[in-house]
């Protein structure tokens, strides 16, 4: 398998988009959550947002290491007054992002190590996010 520079630098950045716009989305819904588990969920709202902020500078990193230049786009942010909505609007978009990083690190050799490594620990963070979110909803 060879590495397509050109191709992964672009993936990455849509990846960095998410990254972003995940962040955002967990500050800001950690910024209106209420109601009687409200501390709770804040507090998990800011640690998820604080692992989507490394993720962010994981690809950036990986990023400029193949000699492209990261994105400043946001993807699209979506948040919800309704605690429980806002938790089912996460899981939605951790689904995502985890089927995005596996299709992602397919494409990498297994000899880019550092490569290969930082999107696996993305991959393994997203999810984590995905179970907690799920417990959290219930399901």
């Amino acid at each position: 398998m060879t590495l397509d520079t050109k191709k992964l630098i672009a993936q990455m950045n849509e990846g960095l988009e998410m990254e972003y716009a995940s962040h955002i989305q967990y500050v800001t819904q950690a910024a209106i959550t209420k109601g009687p588990y409200a501390e709770a969920l804040i507090a998990r709202f800011e640690e998820i947002a604080s692992d989507e902020a490394e993720h962010a500078k994981i690809l950036r990193g990986r990023i400029v290491a193949l000699g492209g230049t990261p994105t400043t786009k946001v993807g699209e942010i979506q948040v919800h007054p309704d605690s429980l909505k806002a938790v089912q609007i996460n899981l939605k978009y951790e689904r995502d992002t985890v089927t995005f990083y596996r299709s992602l690190l397919n494409q990498i050799p297994h000899d880019e190590v550092i490569l290969y490594e930082a999107v696996e620990h993305v991959l393994q963070d997203s999810q984590e996010h995905v179970e907690e979110l799920e417990r959290l909803s219930g399901k």
